[in-house]
C-alpha cells in the first residue's frame, strides 16, 4: 500500500514494514462507492485525420464538444464546461506526448478542450496544458506560445513538491530527474549510497499537480505501454506526474497495484473532473514512445467520468488490434485498471460499460480498421 504524507515523512524500511509517525495522514481508500454502469461516450470522423497522422481541427474541435456534452448531459459546450470548473479555477490539462505527433494526443484535441473552457468563462492564462518532459512536449507539436494555454514541464530539480509525499515498501534507485538525486546531506539511512546508488522508497508529486491546479482534465491517448500495459487515463496522471516512479512498474506487477493506489491519492482523484482520451490514432506496440510501425488511424474522441471504464475499453481495443498482428495481449500486463475496479475507482468488466456514440461524423464503430 502507498501511504500519502503532507510534512512528516515515514523512515524506509524493508519493503512490507512500515513506520508509523505522528501526523500521517490515512491510508489510500481501498473502497469507494461506484456507479453501477459507466458510460463512455464516442465521437468519430474519417476526416479527423489529414495527411501524417495531423488531426484537422475543423473536424476535431465538434468531435470533442459531442463528447463532452454528451459526457455532462449539457446542451451548450459552455455549459458543459461550466459544470466541471469555475472562471476562478485553474485548469490543468494532462496530456500524453511521449508517444509523439503520431501516438500522443495531438494540440489540436487540445485546443478544442481550451477553447470549450473558455466559452465557459476560464481564461487561457488559468488553463495549463503540461507533461513530464519539455522536449516530449515540443516533438508532440506543443508550442510555448499557443494563444489558447499555458505550456508547463515539469523541471527536475525544483518542479516536486516536498510537502505532496508518497511512500512505499518498495525502493528505487534515484537517477538525474529525480528531486532528491544527488542529495547526500541529512539523507536517511536507507537513502544513502548503496554500492554507487542512491536508493530511496518516496517518491513526490509534481507541484503543477499539487499546488497550481484546482482541477484536471485528463487526456491520455490512445497508446500501449511496455511499463504496464496501457499508458492510459491512470497511467497518464501517476507514473508521469511523481518521481522515482521507475521503482512502480518492476516486473513481475508492472505498476500493481501501484498506479491504482497511487491515482486514488486526493492530490490525483480529487482534482481530475473527465477523461478525454484522444483516440486519432492507436498504437498497439512500442508504446509509451513513438512507434510508427505500429499506429494505426482511430478517428475517434472518447470521453467519461470513469477513468477505469475508459481503460479497460482501450486494452480490449488494443487487444484486437494486437491479435490481428499475432502480438501477445497487454491485459495480463495490464492488472491496474482490475486493482483500480476493485478499489471502486470506476469499472472494468465490458458487461458495466455502456459505450454511446454521439455526434454525426463519418465512418463506422470504432476499432474497425486493422
Amino acid at each position: 500500500m502507498i501511504r500519502r504524507l503532507a510534512l512528516w515523512f515515514c523512515f524506509a524500511l524493508p519493503a512490507g514494514v512500515w513506520a508509523q509517525q505522528p501526523g500521517d495522514l490515512a491510508e489510500v481508500p481501498v473502497s469507494r462507492a461506484v456507479a453501477a454502469r459507466s458510460k463512455i461516450y464516442f465521437a468519430m470522423d474519417t476526416r479527423a485525420l489529414l495527411e501524417g497522422y495531423q488531426a484537422n481541427p475543423r473536424i476535431v474541435r465538434p468531435l470533442v464538444d459531442a463528447v463532452v456534452m454528451a459526457a455532462t448531459g449539457k446542451p451548450t459546450i459552455a455549459a458543459a464546461w461550466a459544470s466541471l470548473a469555475k472562471p476562478g479555477d485553474t485548469v490543468g490539462i494532462k496530456v500524453a506526448a511521449a508517444p509523439g505527433s503520431m501516438g500522443g494526443t495531438h494540440p489540436e484535441v487540445v485546443r478544442a478542450v481550451a477553447q470549450g473552457l473558455q466559452s465557459a468563462g476560464i481564461p487561457p492564462a488559468r488553463i495549463i496544458v503540461w507533461d513530464r518532459n519539455r522536449d516530449d512536449l515540443a516533438a508532440a507539436g506543443f508550442s510555448e506560445h499557443d494563444p489558447d494555454f499555458r505550456l508547463a514541464w515539469i523541471d527536475p530539480t525544483t518542479g516536486y513538491d516536498r510537502q505532496a509525499t508518497l511512500t512505499a515498501p518498495v525502493l528505487g534507485r534515484l537517477i538525474w530527474g529525480d528531486s532528491k538525486f544527488g542529495e547526500k546531506k541529512g539523507a536517511r539511512l536507507v537513502d544513502v549510497l548503496l554500492n554507487g546508488d542512491q536508493l530511496s522508497s518516496t517518491s513526490y508529486f509534481a507541484s503543477v499537480l499539487s499546488r497550481r491546479v484546482t482541477k484536471v482534465v485528463n487526456l491520455p491517448s490512445l497508446c500501449d505501454s511496455y511499463m504496464c500495459g496501457l499508458n492510459g487515463a491512470l497511467a497518464n496522471m501517476t507514473l508521469w506526474n511523481v518521481d522515482n516512479w521507475r521503482r512502480f512498474i518492476r516486473e513481475p506487477n508492472f505498476g500493481n497495484p501501484y498506479l491504482a493506489e497511487i491515482y486514488a491519492d486526493p492530490t490525483i482523484h480529487d482534482k481530475v473532473v473527465l477523461t478525454v482520451m484522444d483516440g486519432l490514432a492507436l498504437q498497439l506496440a512500442g508504446g509509451p514512445f513513438p512507434n510508427p510501425n505500429f499506429t494505426r488511424q482511430n478517428y475517434t474522441i472518447f470521453a467519461s467520468k470513469d477513468p477505469v471504464a475508459i481503460d479497460a475499453t482501450a486494452i480490449r481495443l488494443i487487444d484486437e488490434y494486437r491479435r490481428a498482428n499475432k502480438l501477445p495481449p497487454i491485459a495480463p500486463v495490464a492488472g491496474h485498471v482490475e486493482t483500480a475496479a476493485s478499489m471502486g475507482l470506476g469499472n472494468s468488466a465490458e458487461d458495466a460499460i455502456d459505450q454511446v456514440r454521439v455526434g454525426s461524423g463519418s465512418g463506422g464503430g470504432f476499432g474497425s480498421e486493422r
